[in-house]
């Protein structure tokens, strides 16, 4: 059996016309779904049809397989894979499901209706004494530009960070991930940022923008990965059709929240899911209330590996009955600062050489030149604590979906996310050692300001501690959907929703409240709202199997200050007629999109076609400028040929825009706002991906399986968006504005191998990226700062670096099953090769930034135990050799966790 993601394999004619596509974010398949039936005897292709529609699945099928022959009814809330069983009982047909594919074939001598092979990394039933129909499902997740993990891949890959469970993808990247909040800043191939990489939940789009200082801006989606079903990431501009999916030319990630399914035990229509974890390697800092004081804040350099300071705790219930399904979920997580690693510090201590001039002991009143060296230490030691990394949140998660009749339903969900995290800006990141002298302010029995001051005592050094900022994330969305059961034209979804961000944070310049981390206090709301409609019709056009997926879009966003902005921003010295203008930015952006997509059975050739039309209209209310953006077609062309038996070559083409963000085109206090001086325009991308994926069986024991990938992927963003520091025109050359410009381009092409091979008790997945001729040009950034137009580093007068990826990176996994799959276990290593960035990074900033981030290992350790049908644990030992190792997109030199152990146990009641 061939083992591919969709589109992978010939559809047939039949094949076509019974997929449909669905225009929503795909998302990985439960494998313990429940879906809701009323179908009356019929003929058996209706029936696989309507199946794959429920689970938003494409259908791969051969019409002469299904001609003639009828499905029984089909009645009742039952799992995909029972419906499966029951529509092709007596069919002597198989099924199996294949990343997002269900496949018919014809049984082989009278087999059972269904292949009886289970994946190792779904759940087992086997400790069920009454069979269960889904383990005679055969589910393979296969990689390649389409990626998914499910609940127990994300327990078993997560560290402190939400975004940790991004870890094991090859070529997808976490801007900053250890001072982004906990939130998620998703990059994919070196594309990221400002809407390139889109994370939509439960089908709405929920990042908020958020300025960084010298370390830029970050669209951050705040979740927590304890409410999380599953991640679909999709790499590449898509082939399908999504309402909201204008401006991600990097990808796409979906993520589906915890539902019915992963709450219930079988059979059960009320039910409680409990998850406890806990780790160790972290402490809770004490942050003083003086901002003068946070600059001194007193680290620790020892790691008690018994103390489980943090942790969290998941409660869920569900309910389900008839055509109603209800959850209702809260989460609780608390990390504090992480310690950092010890083996290969010495790879971050810099050899500074430099000429000083002594009195000369040969010749009285003459000095001799003498050589330096001095060895100068990252400012986080061996196991050190590292600040600005705790967090903290609460989270409440509510689904109801609810069929009317058994051709409309209506799913309402809402999700509130409250935290506190420690972050703060790169200029920040240094180290005060015994001797040197602090300075803070205090207010005396009068009222009057008086200075302090003190020295650092032997044995202690502090760094910049700050107070945790906040965020307050609400969203809301429904998504009414009309089926017809007898109608192959339409299959009609509305999705409506809306995210709300009120955020408070140190990041801006100019608040009244004091020095330090004072003068950056923030305060500032994010809102967006959307709706969109659209519809799927499977037709045929002479002879020509056709599936159409067409629709519109509209959505809103709006940066504003908060209400009371004026309390933090005013002075006791400015006239009563001051203009004060807001330090947040307060705008408006509207986009509309009109979209198609068309899957064509041209055999061999499999053919899919998204074509997408969509403009924007941004407007700053601080300086009264609108500016407006024409429509734009991006067009994506994917193509699929059948070369060999078990071998697909595919290949796919993209031309498509994006649009300025409202970040990008408004102003305000914060480091980088637009400038008029430069005028920008949108983004134009071109892409193109060729590879091939081909699978064997039956190698070293009966029944393995070794799926090979390799692609050939290129990206060229022309007029690519990003920062820079210009000279402001008519003014000396250090005069500059830190600004938003259209950079000429910016290449990144590369090369992605994949291996995975799986037996009854191995499995093991190898992955590598390589990028060759990355090049970056700017003609304007060029000539400010005296250099070539293109390079392969980025500029140093921009954050451009910090776009280049390491030039090759691997991912390898390699793990076992025992005891009838009751113990999983197994290691994964990462690792990155050097990274350079250019000379003068960032100079004048007062950050000292990384010019040089060297190779990285991480060696992770786990083991999942089945205690029954009910209760499950596991235990995760992540750098299990503590590394001392700094991401590859860290702009200073902040490690990341050293050896850390979590434990966790889940039971479901």
């Amino acid at each position: 059996m061939r083992t591919r993601s969709v589109l992978n394999t010939r559809l047939t004619p039949l094949a076509f016309a019974l997929g449909l596509s669905l225009s929503l974010p795909a998302t990985a398949q439960s494998h313990v779904a429940l879906y809701q039936f009323n179908l009356t005897q019929q003929p058996i292709s209706h029936t696989l049809t309507q199946v794959a529609e429920a689970a938003s699945m494409n259908l791969i099928a051969d019409a002469k397989l299904l001609n003639g022959l009828q499905a029984p009814a089909l009645k009742g809330e039952v799992s995909l894979t029972e419906a499966l069983e029951r529509t092709l009982k007596g069919s002597q047909l198989t099924a199996s499901i294949i990343d997002n594919n269900i496949v018919i074939k014809a049984a082989i001598n009278g087999s059972a209706p269904v292949k009886s092979k289970t994946n190792n990394t779904q759940e087992k039933a086997k400790h069920s004494q009454t069979p269960n129909p889904q383990d005679n499902i055969e589910v393979i997740t296969v990689k390649g530009d389409k990626l998914n993990l499910n609940r127990e891949q994300i327990a078993r890959t997560k560290g402190l960070s939400n975004s940790d469970i991004f870890s094991t993808f090859s070529g997808i990247e976490a801007n900053n991930i250890r001072n982004e909040a906990g939130a998620l800043d998703i990059g994919i191939r070196g594309v990221q940022g400002e809407g390139r990489v889109p994370i939509f939940i439960d089908g709405s789009l929920q990042s908020t923008h958020t300025n960084r200082g010298y370390m830029g801006s970050s669209d951050r989606t705040y979740i927590d990965s304890n409410l999380i079903s599953s991640v679909n990431v999709e790499k590449g501009a898509s082939a399908k059709a999504s309402p909201f999916g204008s401006g991600a030319i990097g990808g796409t990630v979906n993520i589906r929240t915890l539902g019915t399914q992963d709450i219930l035990q079988d059979g059960k229509h009320f039910g409680a899911l409990v998850k406890v974890n806990t780790h160790n390697n972290n402490k809770t800092p004490e942050v003083p209330e003086s901002f003068g004081l946070q600059s001194y804040y007193e680290i620790s350099n020892h790691n008690d590996t018994l103390d489980f300071a943090g942790g969290g705790f998941t409660l869920a219930t569900a309910y389900q009955q008839d055509n109603l399904q209800a959850v209702l979920a809260y989460s609780k997580k608390k990390v504090g600062n992480y310690f950092a690693g010890k083996n290969s510090f010495d790879d971050f201590v810099e050899t500074v050489e430099y000429v000083r001039w002594v009195p000369s002991t040969d010749h009285e009143g003459q000095y001799d030149e003498v050589t330096v060296v001095d060895q100068i230490p990252p400012p986080v030691n061996q196991n050190g604590e590292v600040v600005n990394t705790s967090f903290e949140s609460d989270s409440y998660l509510a689904k109801l979906t609810y069929a009317f009749t058994d051709e409309q339903s209506l799913e309402v969900n809402t999700r509130y996310h409250k935290q506190e995290a420690g972050e703060m800006l790169a200029t920040y990141w240094y180290k005060q050692r015994a001797g040197d002298t602090k300075f803070w302010k205090v207010i005396d029995e009068n009222g009057q300001e008086q200075w302090m001051s003190e020295e650092i005592p032997e044995g202690v050094e502090t760094m910049p501690q700050w107070a945790p900022g906040s965020a307050l994330v609400n969203s809301a969305s429904a998504l009414y959907r009309f089926l017809p059961s007898n109608n192959s034209l339409v299959d009609l979804s509305v999705n409506v929703w809306r995210t709300s961000a009120r955020l408070q944070q140190y990041n801006a310049l100019g608040s009244n409240l004091g020095a330090n981390a004072g003068q950056y206090f923030h305060r500032y709301n994010n809102k967006r709202h959307g709706i969109s409609a659209f519809n799927t019709s499977a037709l045929s056009l002479a002879s020509t199997p056709i599936t159409l997926t067409y629709g519109l879009s509209w959505q809103v966003e709006k940066l504003s200050p908060h209400k009371d902005w004026k309390d933090n921003f005013n002075r006791d010295w400015y006239p009563a007629d001051f203009n004060l203008k807001a330090t947040s930015r307060h705008g408006k952006q509207t986009k509309r999109a009109l979209f198609a997509n068309a899957n064509i059975d041209l055999a061999p050739v499999e053919f899919a076609l998204n074509v997408n039309l969509h403009d924007s209209v941004n407007e700053d209310y601080q300086t009264g400028e609108k500016l407006t953006f024409d429509a734009k077609a991006d067009v994506t062309v994917q193509a699929n040929y059948q070369l060999l038996d078990n071998t697909v070559i595919k290949a796919k083409y993209s031309n498509a825009y994006r649009m300025p963000n409202l970040y990008e085109t408004t102003v305000s206090n914060e480091v980088f706002s637009y400038s008029s001086d430069y005028p920008i325009t949108p983004e134009k991308t071109k892409s193109y991906d060729i590879g091939f994926e081909s699978d064997f069986s039956n190698l070293l024991s009966h029944g393995d399986k070794l799926i090979i990938s390799a692609e050939y992927f290129y990206t060229n963003i022309e007029s690519m968006l990003a920062t820079g520091f210009l000279p402001k025109p008519d003014a000396p050359s250090w005069d500059q504005k830190f600004t938003f410009t259209n950079y000429d381009k910016f290449e990144l092409p590369g090369t992605e191998f994949g291996l995975h091979y799986q037996s009854d008790l191995f499995y093991s997945r190898l992955s590598y990226t390589k990028y060759t001729d990355v090049k970056m040009c700017s003609r304007l950034m060029a000539e400010a700062a005296g250099v070539d137009t293109c390079n392969t580093t980025g500029f140093a007068g921009s954050l451009t670096p910090l776009r280049v990826p390491p030039e090759k990176s691997y991912i390898a996994t390699l793990g076992m099953t025992l005891f009838n799959d009751t113990i999983g276990t197994g290691f994964t290593y990462k690792k990155h090769a050097e990274k350079h960035h250019p000379g003068g990074f960032l100079a004048g900033t007062g950050v000292t930034a990384l010019e040089y981030i060297p190779a990285g290992y991480q060696l992770d350790f786990y083991l999942d135990y089945i205690f029954s049908d009910s209760i499950k644990g596991n235990l995760a030992i992540t750098n299990l050799t503590d590394q001392y190792k700094v991401s590859s997109g860290s702009i200073v030199a902040m490690p990341e966790p050293g050896q850390t152990i979590s434990i966790g146990l889940e039971i479901k009641l």
